[in-house]
């Protein structure tokens, strides 16, 4: 680059672009600063819109790793402009596939559309690597809004329609699916049959895997193990973002497990974490499962304590009712039935079995909406405690 910056030309952009990119992904503090250069240097030289159109995206992906979403959105959505204008499959494919990564964290149904789109596009373009992000994007967009079974169809169709039935992105994501729903034995297949992806240095990639493990370990009914992968998915958070997919799954995964282990420390030190973060760097899903993470504590406090009065009673109560609507208009459905377990095993505590079962009841239809035994078994247990 010292070299190439002496007479600058497109060439020297395209490098810097290229160095930049790699700083955006390593989490690496260089990205602010050469993202706006090689923009900057773009814009002066001219180098031609196509071109413009890369240096957009990968200013727009450091923003979004930066917690500065309406910047990010607004750069890629200038890029998709142009690339459409120019006819450029590639870059709006690129532009697209980046966009519903941004809106995933707040807007899962408007993601899910710009993935489907990114997907159509590069389609007609055999860049497989781009458009393997592209059916990412959507699966999880589609996780986020509880179509599981679409989730599923598009990998199906990534994998026989499309030949990438051999990269290790779809069979993690296959895993993941199976790890949700409740299939050890399934996540664990696909979890073997990982290759070069287990030699990851991508902060993206390596929690992805932690994710998947996570999840399996939930599967398997192995608490302690959930809790050391999901952490380890969350400590990629600073290199990724925290609305990023795999911490803002793995955060709720996280507390949950170590509540369910009765580690109190554990469940406050996460709680600090998210505490540490600016409201505006936070998912609504993230803040939603705080606040059901709040109440579960103070529920438990509440249990711990013999002498708790009337009105500290009625703070949790309204407390937990004010988690669930919460959780209905910001968390995933998949959440949202936890959040409802959670409240309904607290209303039986109460001897409040009427409201329990319909609790339970929600939280079952959601379970059999997902085909995720996990949900079911859970609220089996809950039932047959409450007999």
């Amino acid at each position: 680059m010292e070299v190439l910056r002496t007479d600058p030309d497109a060439e020297t952009v395209r490098a810097l672009e290229q160095l930049a990119t790699l700083e955006v992904f390593a989490g690496s503090p260089e990205a602010d600063r050469l993202t706006a250069e090689a923009l900057t240097l773009g814009q002066a030289l001219d180098v031609g819109t196509e071109q413009i159109v890369g240096l957009l995206v990968s200013r727009g992906i450091y923003l979004q790793v930066a917690e500065r979403g309406y910047e990010s959105t607004a750069y890629l959505r200038e890029s998709a402009r142009i690339a459409t204008q120019i006819g450029d499959n590639v870059s709006l494919g690129l532009a697209l596939l980046n966009l519903s990564d941004v809106l995933s964290a707040t807007d899962p149904a408007a993601a899910a559309d710009a993935a489907r789109t990114a997907a159509g596009q590069l389609r007609r373009t055999g860049r497989r690597y781009y458009l393997t992000g592209a059916v990412m994007n959507l699966f999880q967009a589609l996780l986020m809004l509880g179509d599981w079974d679409g989730a599923e169809a598009e990998l199906a169709r990534a994998a026989d329609s499309d030949g990438l039935a051999d990269l290790d992105y779809l069979v993690c994501a296959r895993g993941l699916l199976a790890a949700l729903r409740g299939d050890a034995e399934g996540a664990g297949t696909m979890l073997a049959a990982l290759g070069d992806l287990r030699a990851t240095e991508d902060p993206q990639d390596a929690a992805m895997i932690s994710i998947t493990e996570a999840f399996a370990a939930v599967a398997r009914r192995q608490l302690p193990d959930a809790l050391r992968h999901a952490r380890r998915a969350l400590s990629y958070g600073d290199a990724l973002g925290i609305k990023s997919d795999s911490p803002r799954w793995a955060w709720p995964l996280a507390v949950r497990a170590a509540h369910e282990l009765g580690d109190t420390d554990a469940v406050r030190e996460l709680l600090a974490r998210l505490d540490s973060y600016q409201p505006g760097h936070l998912a609504p899903m993230l803040r939603a499962e705080r606040d059901l993470a709040r109440v579960r504590l103070a529920a438990r406090d509440e249990d711990g304590d013999g002498d708790s009065d009337r009105d500290g009673a009625q703070v949790v109560a309204a407390s937990f009712a004010a988690a669930i609507v919460s959780l209905r208009e910001h968390s995933t459905p998949y959440h949202l039935a936890h959040g409802l377990l959670d409240h309904a095993r607290y209303l039986l505590a109460r001897f409040d079995a009427e409201a329990a079962a319909v609790a339970l009841e929600e939280a079952r239809a959601i379970g059999h909406r997902l085909r995720c035994s996990a949900l079911l078994d859970r609220a089996e247990d809950l039932a047959r405690a409450q007999l």
